[in-house]
């Protein structure tokens, strides 16, 4: 096995969600700048007013995974159809956190891993990536955006256990030719 594939066959995935409440990550107690309040609160002020358009592109995103999922059943991870849905699912990897949806970001991020780093993915079902997109939809339209939903919360960790599952046979099964 070379050293690149022993690498990401040792590597573990760990998700760390980014602090999103700017003026902790800005201001220090007992600082008065009001310069940086000032552009603290216009920068929340922008995101306020474009979250109403953020349920809009996650379900445009949403929409975009289920229109890619037929033809990557028919030609596989490994094709054009495979490549355009990683790539949907790569935006969503780092947009979603921001867009209020946390949980999605770990998921489209479980998925991308896979595809990433499996030796071989005309080997791994089409019903995987299914699966990540099915569960997203199903976050997105019943679990709250929060990260302490605990259905979303079970979604992500089954998911992501399934794919190291999968990453774990893959590589053994690479070691072995």
């Amino acid at each position: 096995m070379s050293a690149e594939m022993q690498k990401a066959k040792d590597e573990e995935i760990i998700v760390i969600p980014p602090r999103t409440d700017l003026k902790d990550r800005v201001l220090k107690p007992g600082s008065s700048n009001g310069a940086c309040k000032r552009a603290i609160k216009a920068a929340e002020s922008a995101i306020e007013e474009l979250s109403v358009e953020f349920d809009g592109w996650m379900t445009t995103s949403i929409d975009e995974l289920l229109l890619k999922l037929p033809q990557v059943h028919q030609d596989g991870l490994n094709s054009a159809a495979g490549e355009e849905l990683h790539t949907i699912m790569h935006d969503l990897k780092g947009q979603a956190t921001t867009l209020g949806y946390p949980v999605v970001a770990e998921i489209s991020d479980t998925l991308c891993n896979l595809m990433e780093k499996a030796p071989d993915t005309s080997r791994i079902s089409s019903k995987i990536a299914e699966l990540h997109v099915r569960s997203i939809q199903t976050i997105v339209q019943e679990c709250t955006k929060n990260h302490d939903d605990p259905k979303a919360n079970a979604i992500s960790l089954g998911l992501r256990q399934m794919v190291m599952k999968i990453l774990k046979q893959e590589f053994d099964r690479a070691d072995q030719k």
